[in-house]
């Protein structure tokens, strides 16, 4: 009885067993800057504030709308609009931001609408063809035959830190 046993488990060792690799996914965030659609890797945001008051600095570029204070905190906020090629370049008109999850910067972009999150497989970023890290976008993200643009966080950092002079 036990050399039966033996027998099939030795049989079941050399049969080939089929590996499964499960993919990895990355979940995004899917906004609104008016009526369009964006995105950015769900793991680049802090937080999601709303209602917060931005105090504008003088002199600043136009893109930049002011800061806000969170829990004591100052963020710059940006309004993306003038800068991802928007016709029109007011802020939206609702108080809500993005607070980007950074090591060396505190900064916050103005939106209008968190609209959903999307789990994607990691390789589902069409990136741009020779992309430098200056350009507003990464690539697209495809869902539910759309195409969504994604925001490259650290060209805001950088083009603000040129405009200022602390590049």
């Amino acid at each position: 009885m036990n050399e039966e046993i033996i027998d099939k488990i030795a049989s079941k060792d050399g049969e080939k067993t089929e590996v499964i690799e499960e993919k990895k996914m990355v979940t995004w965030l899917v906004f609104s800057v008016a009526e369009k659609k964006y995105a950015v890797k769900s793991s680049e945001v802090l937080e999601i504030i709303r209602d917060v008051s931005v105090y504008k600095l003088p002199f600043m570029p136009d893109y930049i709308e002011g800061v806000l204070n969170r829990r004591g905190d100052p963020f710059t906020v940006i309004n993306p609009r003038s800068l991802i090629g928007d016709t029109e370049t007011t802020p939206p008109d609702v108080p809500l931001f993005l607070i980007f999850k950074r090591s060396d910067d505190q900064l916050s972009i103005h939106i209008s609408d968190i609209l959903f999150f999307a789990e994607i497989e990691e390789d589902g970023l069409n990136q741009i063809p020779e992309k430098n890290e200056e350009g507003f976008f990464l690539g697209t993200i495809a869902y539910k035959d759309e195409e969504i643009p994604v925001i490259n966080p650290n060209a805001f950092e950088i083009l603000i830190r040129k405009d200022l002079g602390s590049a």
